[in-house]
C-alpha cells in the first residue's frame, strides 16, 4: 500500500512539473518574440543626468542600435567620476539586458547601480537607497555586450535610475553608447466615468427626471 501510493505521488508531481516547465518555455518564446531595443520608447525629452559635462550630455550616448560603435559622440561626467542617469520610458518596460559602450582606456563605468520607478534621486539621497542590481563591467567595455537585468525585479519600469558609481581611475567617466533591451506595454488610459454614472438609478427615480426633463422641453 505503502509504495504504491508512493509511487503514484512521484508519477503525479512528475508530469505536473514538466506541464510547468512547457508552459514557462512557450511564454519565454513569446517573450523572446516582442523583445527589442527600446531606443524609441525613451521618453528623450525628460531624460537628465546629473553630473553630466555640459558638451557631452547623455544623449549624446543614447543612439539607436545601428549607431552603437559611433565614438564621435559620447556622455562624460564633469566635476569626478560619478554620473547619475535618469531614464523615463513612455510606457510600462520589461528590463532584459542593457548594452553600454565606453572604449578603451581608465575612463569607462566600473560599478553601476540601478534603481526605478522613483523621480526623485540625486546625489543627496542615492547613497540611502538600495540598489535593485548592481554590475561590476569590464575595464574595456564593447557596445555590443549585453548585460542582464534580474526580470523579476525590473518587469514594471516606467522610470530606470542607473548610478555610474565608479570608473577604472580617470577623473571623469566617458560612455559612448547606452541602450536597453527588453519587452514594452503601452499605458491605457481608462476614460473617467462619473461616479453617479456608475449607481443604479431606481426606476421611479429615473422617471421623474426624464419627466422633467420633458417639461422643460415643453413635450410633456
Amino acid at each position: 500500500m505503502h509504495g504504491d501510493g508512493d509511487g503514484h505521488g512521484h508519477g503525479h508531481s512528475h508530469g505536473h512539473g514538466h506541464g510547468h516547465d512547457c508552459e514557462q518555455e512557450h511564454k519565454d518564446m513569446l517573450e523572446s518574440v516582442d523583445e527589442r531595443w527600446l531606443y524609441d520608447s525613451i521618453d528623450t525629452v525628460n531624460v537628465r543626468a546629473l553630473n553630466a559635462s555640459p558638451d557631452h550630455g547623455i544623449l549624446h550616448a543614447i543612439k539607436p542600435f545601428d549607431q552603437r560603435f559611433d565614438t564621435t559622440r559620447w556622455l562624460e561626467s564633469d566635476a569626478d567620476e560619478q554620473i547619475l542617469i535618469n531614464i523615463p520610458f513612455t510606457g510600462s518596460v520589461k528590463l532584459k539586458a542593457f548594452s553600454l559602450g565606453s572604449g578603451a582606456g581608465d575612463s569607462g563605468p566600473c560599478r553601476i547601480k540601478a534603481y526605478i520607478n522613483r523621480d526623485d534621486i540625486d546625489f543627496d539621497n542615492v547613497s540611502n537607497l538600495p540598489a535593485l542590481q548592481t554590475w561590476e563591467l569590464a575595464r574595456d567595455n564593447p557596445p555590443d555586450a549585453e548585460h542582464m537585468f534580474k526580470v523579476s525585479k525590473f518587469n514594471r519600469v516606467r522610470i530606470l535610475t542607473l548610478l555610474i558609481d565608479s570608473n577604472h581611475g580617470d577623473d571623469t567617466t566617458k560612455i559612448t553608447y547606452l541602450a536597453f533591451k527588453g519587452i514594452f506595454t503601452e499605458l491605457k488610459t481608462e476614460p473617467v466615468v462619473a461616479a453617479y454614472e456608475l449607481r443604479p438609478m431606481p426606476g421611479d427615480l429615473r422617471n421623474k427626471i426624464e419627466q422633467s426633463a420633458m417639461n422643460n422641453l415643453g413635450m410633456g
